[in-house]
């Protein structure tokens, strides 16, 4: 594993960088500018108070690793889908409907979130 040497403060950076990434993935989903400052305060906010709340004493090593899991792939995955977002968030700034998730689709981004985690976790 590469972060075996990884100290206590080490994790807590890792953690603040991949919230970081997540902010900017869900923010870049969202329409309105709102819209934007909403999603990336709350999801990033709920899941970091509560790693810092779990994090302290013995637990907090782990708190982190969960978080960073949690938190990494998805905003990995945006950035893996950019093409397939970009193009349904312009059918919605235009007015139209968004196309309907294939099953094709959910297979791949399924396998996609699996590659991704299992790479995270191997590394």
């Amino acid at each position: 594993m590469l972060t075996a040497h990884f100290t206590l403060t080490h994790w807590w950076i890792a953690a603040i960088v991949a919230g970081l990434a997540l902010a900017a993935a869900v923010q870049s989903l969202a329409t309105r500018p709102r819209d934007k400052l909403i999603a990336a305060v709350s999801i990033v906010g709920a899941t970091g108070l509560y790693t810092a709340l779990r994090g302290s004493g013995e637990g907090a090593r782990q708190a982190l690793q969960l978080f960073i899991l949690g938190t990494l792939p998805l905003a990995i995955l945006r950035l893996l889908f950019a093409g397939y977002l970009r193009r349904q968030l312009a059918l919605k700034r235009s007015g139209q409907a968004m196309e309907d998730i294939t099953g094709r689709q959910q297979a791949i981004f399924f396998a996609a979130f699996v590659a991704v985690v299992i790479s995270i976790v191997v590394l």
